[in-house]
């Protein structure tokens, strides 16, 4: 406890702290990329492990939906910005919202500046254009469904 002639008594090991910490983070990550709330911190600074499965598909693709609108004879369109990953043209995708399973469908086109294109890849502002209508609204994510 504290110093003494220029030395720290009770010295905790380094790799004690480090394992702790790695530990903590780890959990933090695994608990916001499941869409589960944090784990509260304990008193000594570190995070019980997550009790929540991963639900990241395995490509990472993500896609943030910004707006959403119907156009006449060809289907509802989801516009917004690809946060990871790659999505294309006939890839089966999930709409989420607040991390919970809204819809499933298919991307059946995806435009971007007014051209038509086969693939979104990140930081790309798309327009997905999506086989039903189903209901997305602002604020919603896009992933590829899970393969069967």
């Amino acid at each position: 406890m504290g110093w003494l002639f220029g030395r720290k008594q009770d010295a905790e090991d380094a790799n004690e702290v480090l394992r702790r910490y790695n530990e903590a983070e780890a959990a933090r990550l695994t608990a916001m990329t499941s869409g589960l709330p944090s784990p509260p911190t304990v008193d000594d600074g570190t995070r019980p492990a997550a009790s929540g499965a991963l639900s990241v598909h395995s490509s990472g693709a993500e896609f943030q939906v910004e707006d959403v609108f119907t156009i006449t004879g060809r289907g509802r369109v989801a516009t917004g910005t690809m946060r990871s990953g790659v999505l294309r043209v006939d890839d089966d995708i999930q709409v989420l919202r607040e991390g919970v399973v809204q819809a499933q469908t298919r991307i059946t086109g995806i435009e971007m500046f007014r051209k038509h294109v086969k693939e979104a890849t990140v930081g790309e502002p798309v327009g997905l254009l999506l086989r039903e209508k189903i209901a997305v609204a602002r604020g919603d994510v896009i992933r590829p469904a899970p393969s069967a």
